[in-house]
């Protein structure tokens, strides 16, 4: 993340640098569940600036039942400062923190992007003038228990393709968000015995997370209207440590049989 000109290009003074804003992450992988901290720099730039107002909001883009985008904020980061001035020529380093929710949807797998649109977005007010908004990429790094998961539909023949967001509650379970994270699994192997494609959800809490698996519908969006899942449980201890082909294999075997 760079520094960049969000208040005009130029000063009322004419030719005066302009301030500057850059918001920086320094926690290394993000994760669900997880504290994140980081810090809006501003620089005053050659007229100053007195800030009225700032705020962080964790936001996801995410598609609704009939497939339009929208946005989801998740969460908001604390800042604990909201009116302060910068002197020009003066540097300000505002820290932040919060805790990402277990809910939150990750952008990436061992590195590999998922194609999810996660931003960490800036909003400040200054001196009366229009509001400001600032939007950073924002990189969440898969937890180990969907590693773990996602690793022995690995050894099935199912590999991770890339994912959605869909903003919809997954009926009849308890969730504090409207908001579930499609994971497509592709299957090179062809076969009557194998599923073309499969989508893989995990609905993540304190204790672990509960995997739903169905046959892949890329082309519809709500929950109800998709083919039958199935589910089995997961707790974060497990991850690395439990054997989960079992249940793995058990509900491919279920799936094939409401196929069947």
């Amino acid at each position: 993340m760079s520094f960049r000109r969000l208040f005009g290009m130029g000063g009322r003074g004419g030719d005066q640098e302009p301030p500057e804003i850059d918001t920086q992450i320094t926690t290394l992988n993000p994760m669900p569940g997880r504290a994140v901290e980081g810090e809006v720099i501003l620089k005053g730039g050659g007229q100053g600036l007195k800030i009225d107002f700032l705020n962080l909001d964790v936001v996801a883009k995410a598609y609704d039942y009939d497939g339009s985008v929208g946005e989801d904020e998740l969460t908001n980061l604390s800042t604990g400062r909201y009116e302060f001035t910068v002197a020009p020529g003066a540097e300000e380093r505002v820290p932040f923190k919060g805790t990402l929710p277990w809910e939150c949807p990750v952008t990436e797998l061992r590195g590999q992007a998922l194609g999810v649109d996660m931003s960490l977005t800036t909003r400040l007010e200054w001196e009366s003038e229009s509001p400001v908004r600032d939007v950073d990429f924002l990189h969440i790094a898969a937890p180990p228990v969907f590693e773990a998961v996602l690793d022995v539909f690995g050894e099935e023949g199912y590999l991770v393709e890339g994912s959605r967001l869909v903003d919809e509650y997954i009926p009849d379970v308890e969730a504090r968000r409207g908001l579930h994270q499609i994971f497509f699994l592709g299957s090179p192997a062809r076969g009557a015995d194998r599923f073309g494609e499969l989508e893989v959800v995990f609905l993540q809490n304190v204790v672990g997370v509960l995997v739903f698996v169905r046959r892949a519908a890329r082309s519809t969006f709500s929950w109800s209207e998709k083919p039958p899942a199935r589910s089995f449980a997961v707790a974060h201890h497990e991850a690395g440590e439990a054997d989960l082909g079992a249940r793995v294999r058990k509900a491919l075997e279920q799936l094939a049989l409401i196929d069947g």
